[in-house]
């Protein structure tokens, strides 16, 4: 598939630098579609491709992907209605029962979803679900600390993509279930914040059904040269809107079938 690029390999490059200095230092920058309001989304996603490769040079690696903008909550924070895909990264997983240290984030947010871990290479233009499913070794409650590199969360999609789906941290729970055992499309989420009840929702918000937010993702891959790949985590999406947080805070994350997980901010 031909791509629809409106800026350079220098620029894209430049950018991506742009980007990981701010994650670094933690100094947001201005708006990539402000400063570029023609960048298309596969200039954003190379910008991406550019930011993972600083990072792998300097040493860390990649253990999966996140899907972004899947529920009608955060389609409607974000103003869009397409999702997106990041990476995850090795230095980024936290462990269940660690507290999160959000001094060096922007404008952290937290949210709960079910992360995948896959069990064989997902390749091919005809993907379907049944290749999901039949790929799927275990499901794990997830929460993901998401954070911008720009000055607030009023960005354009092409925004997030370049800054890695706004992806921070993620914890898994450490009581994986067999896809069998569940129903990702009615299980049922509970999220509070400091003992007070911050909603409820099914795998239903997640584009039908995480597995259909999985599928794009699998499609979506191909075009840009890559796939999911064996041992793969894949978070699938956020239940609900985004919830902002800070130090001191404590979230409850409860899904029909697992035990209850929290995670402490400080």
């Amino acid at each position: 598939m031909k791509k629809n690029y409106n800026l350079t390999p220098e620029v894209h490059a430049k950018l991506a630098a742009d980007l990981y200095n701010a994650e670094k230092n933690n100094e947001p920058i201005d708006l990539i579609s402000d400063l570029y309001p023609d960048i298309t989304q596969d200039d954003a996603y190379a910008i991406q491709q550019e930011g993972l490769a600083l990072r792998i040079a300097d040493g860390d690696k990649v253990v999966g992907r996140k899907i972004g903008i899947t529920s009608r909550g955060m389609m409607e924070m974000l103003n869009c209605d397409s999702p997106d895909f990041g990476y995850l990264l090795a230095h980024t997983e936290i462990s269940e029962g660690k507290t999160c240290n959000i001094s060096r984030l922007n404008k952290p947010m937290i949210e709960g979803e079910l992360a995948f871990v896959i069990g064989e290479d997902l390749i091919g233009e005809s993907i379907t679900v049944a290749d999901i499913t039949g790929a799927i070794s275990w499901v794990i409650p997830c929460f993901e600390i998401c954070d911008t590199r720009f000055t607030d969360w009023n960005v354009k999609v092409e925004d997030t993509i370049a800054d890695n789906a706004g992806t921070s941290h993620f914890v898994l729970g450490t009581q994986p279930k067999r896809l069998h055992e569940i129903n990702p499309k009615s299980i049922g989420m509970v999220m509070e914040k400091n003992g007070k009840l911050l909603g409820t929702a099914t795998g239903a918000e997640v584009m039908g059904s995480p597995i259909a937010s999985i599928t794009w993702l699998a499609k979506k891959l191909m075009e840009y040269g890559t796939f999911i790949k064996k041992g793969n985590i894949i978070l699938s999406g956020s239940f609900l809107a985004g919830e902002s947080l800070q130090s001191g805070d404590i979230f409850t994350l409860t899904m029909d079938g697992f035990q209850p997980m929290t995670i402490n901010i400080e």
